[in-house]
């Protein structure tokens, strides 16, 4: 099925505590075991349950598969973050719909006692500090440099996810600038140790009901406020889930938003094309991007993966961006019409437009259109 209405990741400044939101049912002063019991999941295209899990238990597996393999497999351990020196490549298997638009520090942070983090500026580009707790809500998400500091009363699940972001040109010397000068300055202080605490992922089971929910995500219009500060606040509990499938990881609506789009049956090395409004960005620290994948979420080559405007994209003289998307052989058509070229060598592949720091209302009315075959 086609997407036509774009979702994503927003970045705005943030006060020292996240922003709170409201929404239509009244789960205020609910706790978040209360949350999670009145879930009903029993009408859904896709029942997790029908696969061998509850709502609650797939959105924690995947957090928890997400925290050991830093915690323990890349035998990071806790408090302590793993820096990316190079972007993801079609190798990259940490995370579904990996960004290409930055340089991650991943890790693992035990809430139990107060920790605090230190973010250094990213030479005037886009540097933020997300926590992610293990109901992939983000209880935080912080722009730009800064020491932050937090309390275990902030979060409702004893360990959490942190993830910086450090946007870059894609450049051999930035990419150099950011993991030999910049990485090494961020610095996590405190938090607990309770590394036996943290539970060990059923790998086969989360992975077994991902897959069943993957179809329904590829059928999204967008993935718009699937991510809130607080999980009383999500709305809509079976597009949550089919977004944690396909992306997990995004964040709330007021600092990214993404916008999935997959044409059924889709050919690869056959050409496509089509032209994009230029999204609206409500800070001169935006920018989108597009990036290709295949079926299962991953990259499917090492070069021409991406379109951004943090990397050379192209516009058209009326400030829209036109994308040939295909084999190589397309690259001629691109490059003979002087626009933007993604390399899509496998069938059913798809993309993620994502915006940061967007222009939020005018995002939630943008229409994707349909590519088109050249």
């Amino acid at each position: 099925m086609k997407k036509t209405l774009l979702s994503l990741l927003v970045v705005t400044s943030f006060s020292t505590v996240a922003g709170t939101s409201t929404n239509s049912f009244n789960n205020e002063d609910k706790s978040i075991e209360d949350v999670f019991a009145n879930i009903d999941s029993s009408s859904w295209a896709v029942n997790p349950e029908d696969h061998g899990m509850t709502v609650h238990e797939y959105i924690n597996q995947e957090g928890i598969w997400f925290a050991d393999n830093f915690a323990r497999n890349f035998k990071l351990g806790l408090n302590n973050l793993h820096h990316f020196k190079e972007l993801a490549n079609k190798d990259t298997r940490w995370v579904v719909s990996p960004s290409i638009d930055h340089l991650y520090s991943m890790g693992v942070i035990d809430t139990s006692k107060p920790f605090t983090v230190v973010v250094p500026e990213n030479d005037g580009k886009l540097v933020t500090l997300h926590l992610q707790d293990m109901n992939h809500t983000q209880p935080f998400y912080k722009v730009g440099a800064g020491t932050y500091e937090f309390t275990p009363e902030m979060f409702d699940t004893k360990y959490v996810l942190i993830g910086l972001r450090f946007a870059t040109d894609g450049t051999k010397q930035n990419v150099k600038r950011i993991t030999e000068e910049l990485q090494p300055k961020v610095k996590i202080i405190g938090g607990g140790q309770d590394l036996e605490g943290l539970p060990k992922p059923n790998t086969e089971a989360m992975e077994a009901v991902r897959t069943a929910l993957m179809p329904e995500y590829d059928k999204l219009n967008d993935t718009y406020d699937t991510v809130q500060y607080r999980a009383q606040d999500v709305t809509d509990w079976e597009k949550t889930t089919y977004t944690i499938a396909g992306a997990f990881g995004l964040s709330t609506a007021d600092t990214a938003m993404y916008a999935p789009y997959a044409l059924e049956n889709a050919k690869g090395e056959q050409c496509y094309q089509a032209t994009y409004e230029a999204p609206k960005l409500a800070s001169d620290l935006g920018y989108y991007s597009i990036t290709v994948y295949d079926s299962k979420g991953y990259l499917m080559s090492n070069e021409n993966n991406i379109v951004s405007t943090n990397q050379g994209l192209t516009q058209n003289e009326d400030g829209t961006f036109t994308v040939v998307f295909g084999g190589l052989d397309c690259k001629k058509h691109s490059d003979g019409n002087n626009v933007n070229f993604a390399h899509t060598p496998k069938d059913n592949w798809s993309f993620l437009l994502r915006v940061y720091q967007p222009n939020v209302e005018t995002m939630k009315v943008y229409a994707l259109p349909e590519i088109e075959k050249i």
